[in-house]
């Protein structure tokens, strides 16, 4: 037996002297076994199957968003003030609205080797995100500005230049 009849046999069953592949049956899948179902888009968990770590997650990233919103982020003073607060929601989660404001808050008081740490760390967890299985963290990093060490050096040299 050659591996194109192993093979047509393996796809279709009793079938496979006629007819074509079973419809929505990836080639791969049904070849070398299935794999195990990935969740792929938000929403399609129900109240049993919900995985508890992400709950968990969520649950933390809910507290550090209201916290966020309740700091004024246009005033770059809120900023400066909120710096202690910002390390400590980091500890809790690691949202990247977090680090973004703590870059420009460190920015604002001219702690550039700081905000240049930060946007590393920033940089790191847009990675973790992109990596992860769930959605809902995939989720956070779309339309947020990328962060990195090279954006602080301009910010600086702007900085600088502007500064008698």
């Amino acid at each position: 037996m050659g591996i194109r009849h192993w093979l047509r046999h393996r796809l279709l069953g009793d079938d496979a002297e006629g007819g074509d592949v079973p419809p929505g049956v990836a080639l791969v899948n049904t070849a070398l076994g299935r794999e195990a179902e990935r969740t792929r888009a938000m929403g399609e968990y129900d109240a049993g199957s919900y995985p508890e770590d992400l709950a968990e997650m969520l649950r933390r990233r809910t507290e550090v968003s209201a916290e966020v919103v309740r700091i004024d982020v246009t005033d770059p003073q809120a900023r400066i003030a909120a710096i202690p607060r910002l390390r400590e929601l980091l500890r809790l989660y690691p949202h990247p609205l977090v680090y973004e404001m703590l870059i420009l808050a460190y920015a604002d008081t001219g702690r550039f080797d700081e905000a240049k740490g930060i946007a590393f760390a920033a940089r790191e967890r847009r990675l973790e995100c992109e990596r992860s299985d769930h959605p809902e963290i995939r989720a956070e990093i779309e339309r947020l500005r990328e962060w990195t060490p090279e954006d602080v050096d301009e910010m600086r040299a702007e900085r600088e230049a502007r500064s008698p």
